[in-house]
């Protein structure tokens, strides 16, 4: 997809009513189809950030309207009268406008083809899906509740490298979606897939070692563009493959759950959906997805394991694990590439699917406060943190080869701004071809001043110029960032400075920059966008005042010259030290 305009007609965290931000304008149109990432620029609380929460929002509550499965006590109803209304979301009005490739299954022969949408919600009124240029392609009819739900993106990506929890609001909602929505298949016992139905996705650190790792094992094919998309890894981290790794599976979880053809509430075992059939043993082809791990592993065996130390409740404290152990070599990759299709992507949303299933703890009545609520502190106060042993899903012994070094080294032995990296880069791998939303909240803050000025040529080497079906394809990405680097990359089309209203505290603008940003000095940017008065610190610019302070005292060749001495000597070079130091020449220039 791709945005071209957001305006607000209620207010939203510091974003006023009536706030607009447009993004890619009508004479920009030709650029569609190229990848240039949105960065939102400002100081600390400037509202930036709240662009991505309300991009989140808005997509969060469309998908829910649309999506097929929901669980029964999700929409409102008389029994609940606090639950899902599609009259009703965090922004009760707004615009917004954007252009999106149509699915390949739904509309055929379109892959070119840039339909522009533009949804509008009105207060206490369902938003209103309008498909702009639909007579270019069809004459307009009425669009089925698929065919809408297609029109919106087939993934927001979302990412914050801190602990913004009002972005991840809606996202975590999401991830309870996904787990209802497997509950459901298994109450079916119906075969699933594990690609969620919803479309938001929020990527924090829990994901990390499953991005990193899908990534090395289906990624890197030898493919000569993939291997150009994976050289940052190697380049910047030193990481050079993956050397081994274990999966352990808990398969002792049983939840209580009512079959659909109304017998009696029974107990099953919570992967019962995932596990593989005898009927399939002998097939090289098979759904099970936990089979399809299993044929890729290097070793395989079950073990039960006693926990805690009631020795009275011995078999409650039993508990049976699957183990997967892998040594990674080529012919490992070929067995992942072969039974994950060639999709890395595919290969990760199992693993996040087996990740959502530690939500099996949650009540209804817990999940329904969780749907309900808006409270920032959601994360905290109801998805507390599981003891290791009580996960559906754990990666273990994750080693990996890196540059320079005899041994392989645990993931875990990375430093932050090598996970950050790998990860941010990572997720653009795994959702470079699909119409897709990105969301990243400052994702550079753990590198050094030298990654970030590399970091946006690096995320526009994961998206190829084409997409899977040979035409160009348009993907949005909004970045919230302090880094001068990532602006200096940026063409100010591209670039947005919020100032916020100290006397309201909301946002006063969100205007592009009046210089060209791109190929601008870090020092330059600085000071025009971040207002910064110098470009060295406030100790060190402390003591080029007072070297300022003397410098009307002096009338003397020796003592001026003493005082560039004295300069050169305290302070490096500079902008604000090269300038005082011309001005003690310009002053002895005048002495006689």
């Amino acid at each position: 997809m791709k945005l071209l305009r957001l305006k607000l007609h209620t207010a939203f965290r510091s974003l006023p009513k009536g706030f607009e931000l447009y993004f890619l304008r009508d004479f920009d149109y030709g650029e569609a189809t190229d990848f240039n990432p949105y960065i939102l620029a400002g100081m600390n609380g400037s509202g930036k950030s709240n662009v991505l929460e309300a991009l989140a929002e808005i997509f969060y509550h469309l998908d829910c309207i649309y999506l097929q499965y929901k669980p029964a006590y999700f929409d409102k109803s008389k029994e609940n009268k606090n639950g899902f209304d599609p009259k009703t979301s965090p922004i009760n009005a707004y615009e917004v406008e954007y252009f999106t490739h149509l699915d390949q299954e739904l509309f055929s022969n379109t892959e070119a083809y840039k339909a522009h949408i533009k949804i509008t919600k009105k207060v206490k009124e369902r938003p209103l899906i309008e498909w702009l240029n639909e007579m270019e392609l069809r004459t307009p009819q009425e669009l089925t509740q698929l065919e809408t739900k297609s029109l919106l993106p087939e993934y927001v990506v979302g990412y914050a490298s801190g602990n913004n929890e009002t972005l991840s609001i809606p996202f975590h909602k999401s991830r309870i979606l996904q787990y209802d929505e497997y509950l459901s298949n298994l109450e079916a016992q119906e075969f699933i897939s594990p690609a969620p139905e919803s479309s938001l996705v929020y990527l924090d650190e829990r994901y990390s070692q499953a991005i990193i790792l899908t990534n090395l094992l289906i990624s890197n094919q030898g493919e000569s563009d993939t291997n150009e998309v994976l050289l940052p890894f190697k380049d910047y981290v030193g990481l050079l493959d993956v050397e081994s790794f274990r999966l352990v599976l808990r398969l002792d979880k049983k939840i209580l759950i009512q079959p659909k053809d109304e017998e009696a509430e029974k107990e099953v075992a919570l992967l019962e959906n995932l596990m593989p059939s005898a009927s399939i043993e002998s097939s090289p082809f098979v759904r099970s997805y936990i089979e399809k791990l299993r044929r890729c592993a290097t070793a395989v065996f079950e073990e039960v394991e006693e926990w805690g130390e009631d020795f009275l409740e011995v078999e409650s404290n039993l508990k049976n694990f699957l183990y997967l152990d892998y040594k990674v070599n080529e012919e490992t990759k070929k067995a992942f590439r072969f039974h994950f299709e060639h999709d890395p992507l595919q290969l990760f949303e199992f693993f996040q699917l087996l990740l959502s299933l530690d939500l099996c703890f949650l009540t209804i009545k817990e999940k329904q406060y969780i749907y309900n609520s808006s409270n920032i502190y959601l994360v905290d106060d109801t998805i507390t943190q599981l003891i290791e042993n009580d996960r559906i899903l754990r990666f273990k012994d994750f080693k990996i080869q890196k540059n320079k070094l005899k041994k392989a080294i645990y993931t875990k032995a990375l430093s932050d701004g090598e996970h950050q990296f790998l990860h941010a880069l990572g997720l653009c791998l795994l959702f470079r071809n699909k119409r897709a939303l990105f969301l990243l909240d400052e994702p550079e803050t753990h590198f050094n001043p030298d990654w970030k000025a590399k970091f946006i040529s690096s995320i526009r080497n994961c998206f190829p110029e084409l997409g899977p079906y040979g035409s160009p394809m348009m993907r949005e990405m909004l970045i919230t960032t302090h880094s001068p680097f990532l602006i200096s990359d940026s063409r100010m089309e591209y670039v947005l400075f919020f100032e916020k209203n100290e006397a309201t505290n909301k946002v006063e603008s969100a205007l592009r920059p009046g210089f060209q940003t791109f190929g601008s000095s870090v020092n330059k940017i600085a000071i025009r966008i971040f207002g910064m008065p110098n470009t060295i610190g406030e100790f060190a610019a402390s003591k080029l005042d007072e070297f300022k302070k003397e410098l009307p005292k002096l009338d003397q060749k020796d003592e001026l010259e003493d005082l560039i001495r004295r300069t050169k000597k305290e302070l490096g070079e500079s902008v604000e030290r090269t300038l005082f130091v011309n001005q003690v020449f310009e002053k002895i220039k005048t002495l006689k």
